[in-house]
């Protein structure tokens, strides 16, 4: 797997954690899907559509779980490769145009982001998605091993 897939696994768990329970439809998107944005991210940058998916992205060392160590430095490194007009910021387009079409019963992209923006500018800078993901470990580290494993990322909704 390729270190840009490994990030962007990172920001779907940061993200799509988040909202717990939102995740009612999963669409699984091609790669090279075409963006359906006018800021789209690099077609090797798409979000990973499952927990399974995202497990393998992130378990860097193939232990079977992911560390905070892990997760954090991914978090880094996918919100570089999801701000593809590189202003530092995440916008709902670039996040919709890294993931499936939205269904019915998900959040749209915009209302993903508002959930951790904390400046209320709409879109996510990397601090805003580094306190999220922070926030999102935490509450899927059901076990409080300081570790997520299948069955926690699971529970995120996905």
């Amino acid at each position: 797997m390729n270190p840009l897939s490994v990030r962007v696994a990172a920001f779907t768990i940061a993200v799509g954690t988040l909202l717990i329970g939102t995740c009612a439809a999963q669409v699984n998107t091609a790669p090279d899907a075409t963006p359906r944005t006018s800021n789209p991210v690099p077609s090797d940058a798409r979000l990973p559509q499952n927990a399974q998916q995202r497990m393998a992205a992130l378990d860097r060392n193939g232990d079977g779980s992911v560390s905070e160590d892990e997760y954090e430095d991914s978090i880094r490194d996918t919100f570089r490769a999801l701000d593809a007009d590189r202003n530092n910021r995440v916008s709902p387009d670039e996040l919709a145009s890294a993931g499936a079409p939205q269904q019915d019963g998900m959040l749209s992209p915009a209302d993903r982001i508002r959930r951790i923006d904390m400046n209320t500018d709409g879109e996510l800078t990397e601090e805003e998605l580094e306190r999220g993901a922070e926030q999102a470990f935490e509450l899927l580290d059901t076990s409080d091993d300081d570790t997520l494993d299948l069955g926690e990322l699971m529970s995120g909704g996905g």
